[in-house]
């Protein structure tokens, strides 16, 4: 713990690496985070969630809470969809913080970003403030996870919806380490750490979550990005083909039922240390 250094010198040392230009991008931590904003605003990833919370043909602006919304990328995207965004944090950072976050908002129309710092074991709002709370790799950075999720509930509406993306799964504390272990950011600053699935499902009926959805790996572009959809749908067109022989495979890919097999069966398969789930659930 020691050697540690924070996130903010952390996410500088990747962009200093020519290896890591790639992932710098993945992860929307580009320097410039306007363009990083704007990138996750047209992506796959944001168009599902919009889905996930009923956002895309919404005439009236909902209030959002935006929870561990490091460097502003969605709630950005919230904002310039009209939607009024409480961006909160831990981090004041002007790289990747509420500080950069901020700086987002000046570049808003529509909507409002407004940065509150706080942790999620201890929100600093009123009981029903929020219609949506959005949460992206955040909830296995909670110190607390039950209370984290249970902060969530609270400030929800009644009806309201709960949204958390891109969760570290695991299935055992042996896979914990293993996954520890082979983090670049975790390597460098610590704060990293992943859940089994059955401790985010307990949690979130703990705080009286109702229809949890859960979104395994393959389920949404959400969790299997930078994989796109256009990326599987190819992939299954191989293995069809291996299988069934060209034209089959022309045929059945273009059938939903079959595409949803398909993700069923590599989300089964997939047991990697670290793997990404998503939570959907109303209060």
């Amino acid at each position: 713990m020691e050697n540690y250094i924070t996130y903010d010198e952390a996410v500088k040392w990747m962009r200093e690496q020519p290896e890591q230009e790639n992932l710098v991008k993945l992860c929307y931590l580009d320097e410039d985070n306007l363009d990083a904003a704007k990138r996750f605003s047209v992506s796959e990833e944001f168009s599902t969630a919009k889905q996930l919370l009923n956002t895309t043909s919404q005439s009236k602006a909902l209030r959002i809470l935006d929870l561990g919304c490091g460097n502003g990328i969605a709630s950005y995207a919230f904002a310039s969809l009209g939607h009024d965004v409480i961006a909160t944090d831990p981090d004041l950072s002007k790289d990747v913080g509420l500080g950069a976050t901020e700086r987002l908002s000046r570049f808003i129309q529509a909507g409002s970003i407004s940065v509150v710092q706080g942790s999620a074991e201890d929100l600093p709002f009123k009981n029903g403030s929020f219609d949506v709370v959005y949460a992206r790799q955040a909830l296995h950075h909670f110190s607390n996870l039950y209370q984290g999720v249970a902060e969530c509930s609270r400030v929800l509406k009644p009806g309201g919806l709960f949204l958390a993306t891109r969760e570290h799964v695991i299935t055992d504390e042996n896979q914990l380490q293993e996954f520890l272990d082979n983090h670049i950011l975790h390597q460098l600053h610590g704060g990293e750490n992943a859940h089994t699935l059955d401790a985010y499902i307990g949690v979130l009926q703990q705080a009286d979550f109702q229809k949890i959805k859960v979104l395994k790996t393959f389920d949404s572009v959400i969790n299997h990005f930078p994989m796109s959809n256009l990326d599987l749908r190819k992939s299954l067109i191989k293995s069809l083909t291996n299988k069934l022989g060209e034209k089959a495979a022309f045929v059945l890919s273009r059938v939903a039922f079959v595409e949803k097999i398909y993700r069923y069966r590599l989300s089964q398969t997939c047991n990697s240390p670290g793997r990404l789930y998503s939570f959907r659930c109303y209060k």
